[in-house]
């Protein structure tokens, strides 16, 4: 008799926040995973409340919890995609419990990073402040449009996000501009300053650009987020992934195969 496959346990920290309420819809209504907790601070008026009834679905019997071991207590995979203080204290709590750990949120100090690196010794590790494939796309692009005109053209890049995004600038900015660094130090191109120009105005869910001025010309690598299923979604496929994955820092890079 065929045993049937397991469903991937799945926690969201920050669970009836916006992007935990598009990542707990996202599991719900995907394959193979199972929405097994979600967790939110302490005196959240949502404690204590059905997760599938809050989201428009029926009674799940998961209720959002403040605690932090009956979080923990039966996943497989931890999703996190708050402010820095919430990635470092669910990355150890997650250390803690043997769990994998995956990480959306933007503008990670290199500390943090570096704190990630060296959990990932006992567990996998994932991060990207872009869990698109497009947005992703556009860094390997800019990459690749540097090598060849990075000498004759100034680089500049344009974040616009809605006005309630407390970083500026965004994370995928910052992202894809470290690429485009690394690239002109790899390229022994003369250093220049990229500039990045943000925006926080209406309800875009994500907008960037990479733009290479010349003389007479310009191109422009441009990528346009309209829902945040994008974030949500890819997440939870690489939920799917990591949890086959030995203990280790993954990113979008490794998932994507670039």
């Amino acid at each position: 008799m065929a045993i049937k496959n397991k469903k991937i346990k799945i926690g969201v920290v920050g669970v009836e926040g916006r992007m935990g309420k598009s990542i707990a819809l996202a599991i719900l209504n995907s394959k193979g995973v199972e929405l097994e907790a979600g967790i939110e601070h302490k005196k959240h008026k949502m404690i204590g409340k059905d997760i599938g009834v809050l989201n428009g679905k029926k009674e799940l019997g998961v209720k959002v919890t403040d605690n932090i071991d009956e979080f923990f207590k039966n996943l497989d995979v931890v999703i996190e995609f708050g402010l820095e203080p919430a990635t470092k204290e669910y990355l150890l709590h997650a250390k803690k419990y043997k769990k994998a750990f995956i990480s959306g949120s933007t503008a990670l100090t290199s500390k943090t990073i570096l704190l990630m690196k060296k959990i990932s010794k006992t567990i996998p590790v994932f991060w990207s402040p872009n869990m698109s494939v497009g947005a992703n796309l556009i860094k390997l692009l800019s990459e690749k449009a540097t090598a060849n005109l990075g000498s004759d053209f100034d680089i500049d890049i344009t974040d616009l996000h809605h006005k309630h995004k407390k970083d500026i600038p965004s994370g995928t900015a910052l992202f894809i501009k470290d690429a485009i660094e690394k690239k002109i130090k790899e390229k022994k191109i003369l250093k220049k300053k990229i500039n990045i120009a943000a925006f926080r105005s209406g309800d875009s869910t994500g907008e960037h650009s990479v733009i290479f001025s010349g003389n007479g010309e310009r191109i422009e690598i441009k990528h346009i987020s309209s829902s945040r299923n994008i974030f949500s979604y890819g997440a939870v496929k690489v939920a799917k992934w990591i949890h086959k994955k030995k203990p280790g820092f993954y990113t979008m890079d490794n998932f994507l195969k670039i």
